[in-house]
């Protein structure tokens, strides 16, 4: 087992250490420590050489091996206060070795803090003489002395405060300085007589602060549905066994409250919960609701808090004072000492994928850390993913369904309003259908969503003249026209331009836009009900998840009428009042090229409308489609989630994708386009015909590609991939070995190669 602290080592032992160096290496390197550093703990960040230079990394206990060459010293200790202990560590081994990254960039990217030395801040507490010494006893004795008259003579305000502090006990000086007005010298005069003790004590930032209400149901009284999953997940909490489970509920079945009273077992048993939100905006009424059942000792957690927030909240982890921890993606590293229950809610949603750096899933990696952790894994979805309704079905997840609504009302109805009749009409974005559904909505004062996945005014610029398409400068994507900033924006880089009045190409003054965006519904919605308030919700609107949740405590208020959104406005999220949905174009994603795009706009349009419905007035839902017949948009009519599972499993069972496959994607990057795409063919050619030499290996792995990627040109950079396909884990693992292989010698100049295993994108 791996010592706390060198010194648990022994001499002999702690002389060497293990460190995982913020660089790209794909092993951990050996160095000396000095005796001053002897003390250092697992999980200290320190700072090392390696070659000319010094970098940070973490320590992980004792050398596993020792190299022949000579070793350096450990520099210094970058921050005393070790920020995982030793039970994460084989966890963080596993991640890098699943991922196939670097373990020092791994830890470096998830762990809060970077290289800053500092504590947590700290703030001035006083105390009555001996309340600090006897918090832990019993209050009765200790009041009772402590109200005894003291033997010296006090004015009124000192008398005051020391009777404040004996009846309510210690408390922050800042408190004190609102209800006493500027009583620091009047502390130092009780200090001074020994009848107040003065401490700093850590003031760890509180993300609770600001508690958003309104947005996520509660429910009390568990229906015989509910009560049945809360045992089935009981016996997995007691078993002290790893107990993954699939808990399919249809929207407003009250999925929260099954893993709400799952947390309560699970904290009865003096463990931990962890939970898990794919948007930021939810974590803070789920949290809030922990808050109001378990108290204090629940935390949040996502990357829209500050660097130096977050790593207050990871320093309350580690040192045991959190017993529910909130959060989104990110949180799945946290170091909890005692996980029992880990929560993966939404567990569809593509947000758990991290893009860029490490490319983990956040899903997968709670279900590994429940395993080691011998932990209950509850995945909760009412559109679960495919991949993991299979897995549920195959045994491998335990199966827990929820049928039926908690709500009075049941799901709602759906209409497909095809768009092939309504060409020649007058309205466009809104179909004759939907704006009558708007006009019935309104006068019954109730709410209505509409649903558009993709945001700005107009998505494609271009000239009718010579058909120039105004492209990214830096990315292989049309610009987005934005009309409350009047300017062409990529949605991928941020790189913006002023709309032209005239065509660079040609000078013509036809410069025309095409397509819609969330901006320009909103406009359409505001011209046709020019009485009705009108609101709208993207990452332009609210950049950061505060702004996000005014918003939504807005429209849950009664102060909005109609909401425009993206997908932040489909999950999760619980407005009784709400009676009318509408998807706007529902196509936008059914024919994006990825296998899973069929998966994807089910889950999109299935969520979005379970926001109807949810109060004492039926709801009813209209999906704007071109293709009403395909199987995607009858299954959503019927909101038969089975029924599109069986089209969906028969259309990736005949192309070979997951669930029957595992995949990886091997994308390589640079500046120069013809050098990428050299580099990827001589990879490619190289990786054939190793593979071809074991005939195992050959059957079950297949290469497709090189080719550019579907985003052929990012952030200035040129992409081309190979996409290998295998049939089970090890043989893809055995390909990836060999691509490391093969691409470690190669003179790489400034080409770039990154391994997505089990990625979310093809593009």
């Amino acid at each position: 087992m791996t010592p706390k602290s060198l010194e648990d080592a022994g001499a002999q032992e702690a002389a060497l250490l293990e460190v995982a160096v913020a660089l790209p290496l794909f092993h951990t390197l050996t160095y000396r420590v000095p005796p001053r550093l002897i003390s250092a703990q697992v999980g200290c960040l320190v700072k090392v050489p390696v070659g000319r230079r010094h970098t940070s990394g973490y320590l992980l206990g004792p050398a596993r091996e020792i190299p022949e060459a000579a070793l350096k010293d450990v520099t210094a200790i970058l921050d005393p206060l070790p920020r995982f202990g030793p039970d994460m560590v084989p966890f963080f081994r596993w991640l890098a070795e699943y991922y196939h990254y670097p373990l020092g960039e791994a830890l470096r990217q998830i762990i809060p803090g970077g290289e800053k030395p500092t504590g947590p801040k700290t703030e001035r507490w006083a105390a009555a003489a001996g309340e600090a010494q006897t918090a832990g006893e019993s209050a009765g004795a200790g009041r009772e002395s402590a109200l005894r008259p003291p033997a010296v003579r006090l004015g009124p305000r000192e008398r005051a405060l020391l009777q404040h502090l004996q009846e309510h006990g210690p408390s922050p000086v800042r408190e004190l300085n609102r209800i006493f007005s500027n009583c620091q010298a009047v502390l130092r005069r009780l200090a001074g007589k020994g009848l107040v003790s003065l401490e700093n004590r850590s003031a760890f930032r509180d993300p609770l602060a600001d508690h958003p209400v309104g947005l996520i149901e509660e429910s009390l009284t568990l229906t015989e549905d509910q009560q049945r999953a809360v045992k089935e997940v009981s016996q997995g909490l007691a078993s002290g066994a790893f107990a993954p489970f699939l808990l399919h509920g249809v929207t407003a079945s009250g999925k929260t409250e099954v893993y709400l009273a799952a947390a309560a077992e699970c904290l009865a048993q003096g463990r931990q919960v962890l939970v898990l939100l794919p948007e930021i905006a939810l974590t803070h009424p789920v949290a809030w609701q922990f808050n109001r059942r378990f108290g204090d000792r629940v935390t949040l957690l996502h990357s829209g808090m500050s660097d130096a927030a977050r790593l207050d909240q990871w320093r309350r982890i580690m040192q045991g004072e959190v017993d529910v921890l909130v959060g989104a993606r990110s949180a799945v590293f946290a170091p909890l000492p005692r996980p029992g229950l880990i929560v993966v809610d939404e567990e569809h949603d593509p947000s758990y994928k991290h893009e860029g750096g490490l490319p983990y899933q956040a899903r997968d990696v709670a279900l590994y850390r429940g395993k080691l952790a011998k932990a209950a894994v509850l995945l909760v979805s009412a559109t679960p993913a495919v991949t993991t309704y299979y897995r549920a079905k195959s045994g491998k997840y335990r199966y827990l369904n929820l049928s039926r609504r908690v709500t009075p009302q049941n799901v709602p109805q759906v209409e497909l309003v095809n768009l092939k009749q309504e060409r020649g009409r007058s309205l466009k974005i809104i179909s004759a259908p939907l704006a009558a559904a708007l006009q019935e909505t309104l006068s019954r004062r109730e709410q209505a969503l509409l649903f558009l996945n993709r945001r700005g005014f107009s998505t494609v610029v271009f000239c009718l003249f010579c058909g120039k398409i105004f492209h990214c400068d830096h990315c292989s994507i049309p610009l987005t026209h934005h009309r409350g900033r009047d300017l062409l924006v990529c949605h991928y880089c941020g790189f913006t331009k002023p709309l032209p009045d005239r065509c660079p190409e040609c000078q013509s003054s036809a410069v025309k836009r095409y397509g819609i965006g969330t901006e320009k519904v909103e406009a359409e919605v505001q011209r046709l009900f020019p009485e009705a308030r009108v609101c709208r919700l993207d990452r332009d609107v609210a950049p950061h998840s505060g702004r996000g949740l005014r918003i939504l405590e807005e429209f849950a208020a009664g102060k909005m009428d109609i909401l425009v959104g993206t997908q932040m406005i489909t999950k999760g999220h619980h407005f009784p009042n709400v009676t009318l949905v509408g998807a706007i174009a529902a196509d936008q994603s059914l024919f994006f090229p990825e296998y899973h795009a069929g998966e994807r706009t089910f889950q999109l349009m299935a969520q979005v409308a379970g926001r109807a419905g949810r109060g004492e007035s039926p709801g009813r839902v209209l999906v704007q489609t071109y293709h009403p017949e395909h199987y995607v948009f009858s299954t959503i009519r019927t909101q038969d989630y089975e029924a599109f599972y069986e089209a969906e499993l028969a259309s990736r069972r005949a192309a070979g994708y997951p669930p029957f496959t595992r995949l990886a994607l091997v994308r390589l990057s640079g500046p120069a386009e013809e050098a990428v795409a050299a580099q990827a063919r001589r990879l490619a050619d190289n990786l054939q015909r190793l593979l071809s030499k074991d005939s195992q290996l050959a059957r079950l792995v297949r290469v497709l590609g090189p080719a550019p990627a579907g985003l052929a040109k990012l952030k200035g950079r040129f992409r081309w991939q190979l996409l290998l396909k295998s049939y089970g884990r090890p043989p893809l693992l055995a390909a990836l070995n060999q691509v490391r292989r093969l691409w470690s010698p190669q003179p790489r100049g400034r080409i770039d190669l990154t391994l997505d295993i089990d990625p979310a994108s093809l593009f």
